[in-house]
């Protein structure tokens, strides 16, 4: 009887889960393998269970940590530790982390003397080291031994760090494939009729990266350019927690007029609430690929993007936050009339990424 290939799958926040759901889903259909679900507790709420565990199919954690909150310094350090010994007690042939959360690089640390890491969403470069994730993206892919990525960029930035070829795997993006097998869940939500939306009567803001949200000065502004905007639109302003902190610990809550805030949202009753817009304004990454896979038109408030392709692709545009100016919002109107870029047209960026990695899982 040949043994099972026995894998760790570390996870600790929301958006680990919407990847790793695919994963698990087509993990189903491989028997010969098994796998530990590691939950960091990075993030941890009641919906969660909900969404992700029931819904979308997810094991439930085999080991559950408790890190819940930011993971910094002494956190950090506990996480590290903790991990490590998972690894080395259960001799796991693999260790597979998602993305670029403080999780991410938690668990490739932890992996690095116990076993191999597979990293996937790897080569994604912002070329900004003022945004942590960056950091954790360099540091995760240069521990991997299987990096698996999402556009032709990514393959190009890891070589040119010196990776080697080899371990690298062009799948696509497994965040899409979440919206793919979970479109008809994604199509339910009443989301716009409990707040009483008309389809592409409206659109979507969301902030919430550090380094906006920690510098009083970029936080008004683009506050400002927001409530500017609804006073022609109505803006839906899913508000993250430790944004909302900011705005009232600054004194921006008066920014808030004229917008509509609702509390944070679920995966599905968010993607609905995006693919029914007439746009996104953002800080975010992961948003800047999902409109772009939706043809929803997004304006980043950012001065670089680690997802280039959807610059490429037309559905995306920077704007760099030292430039934002009164002729901005004006700007944003224009670009969210563009109709030139072909919806679900990205390579690779479709309902088989967890496929191609299975595929190569047998590799390790």
């Amino acid at each position: 009887m040949v043994s099972k290939k026995r894998f760790a799958v570390v996870l600790g926040a929301r958006p680990n889960f919407v990847k790793a759901a695919p994963f698990f889903k087509e993990a189903k259909l491989h028997p010969e393998y098994a796998f530990t679900l590691i939950h960091t507790g990075q993030h941890f709420d009641s919906s969660m269970s909900k969404i992700f565990f029931d819904d979308m199919e997810i094991p439930r954690p085999h080991i559950q940590l408790r890190m819940e909150g930011a993971l910094h310094s002494e956190k950090m350090g506990k996480l590290f530790s903790n991990l490590g010994n998972i690894f080395s007690k259960n001799k796991f042939d693999g260790v597979i982390v998602f993305g670029d959360i403080n999780s991410t690089l938690a668990g490739a640390i932890g992996a690095v003397k116990n076993t191999k890491l597979i990293h996937i969403e790897s080569g994604l470069r912002s070329h900004d080291r003022r945004m942590p994730e960056e950091t954790n993206r360099v540091i995760v892919d240069h521990l991997s031994d299987m990096l698996f990525t999402t556009e032709p960029v990514a393959k190009e930035n890891l070589i040119r760090e010196g990776i080697k070829k080899n371990k690298i795997k062009y799948v696509g993006n497994i965040m899409i494939e979440s919206i793919e097998k979970y479109s008809d869940l994604i199509k339910k939500s009443d989301i716009l009729e409990t707040l009483g939306l008309e389809p592409k009567k409206y659109i979507v803001a969301t902030i919430h990266r550090v380094e906006n949200t920690d510098n009083p000065e970029i936080l008004k502004k683009l506050l400002s350019l927001i409530q500017a905007t609804s006073k022609k639109n109505t803006i839906v302003f899913p508000i993250h927690p430790g944004t909302r902190n900011k705005i009232y610990e600054y004194g921006f809550n008066p920014l808030l007029k004229g917008i509509k805030v609702v509390e944070p949202l679920g995966y599905f009753e968010f993607l609905k609430l995006v693919s029914e817009s007439r746009g996104v304004i953002t800080d975010s990454g992961g948003i800047q690929e999902e409109t772009s896979h939706l043809g929803i038109p997004c304006a980043t408030l950012r001065d670089n993007t680690e997802r280039p392709i959807t610059l490429t692709l037309g559905s995306n545009k920077l704007f760099p936050i030292e430039l934002i100016d009164g002729k901005t919002v004006k700007e944003i109107e224009t670009h969210f009339k563009r109709t030139d870029f072909t919806v679900r047209s990205i390579p690779r960026w479709d309902k088989n990424v967890s496929k191609r990695i299975f595929s190569h899982l047998k590799n390790i």
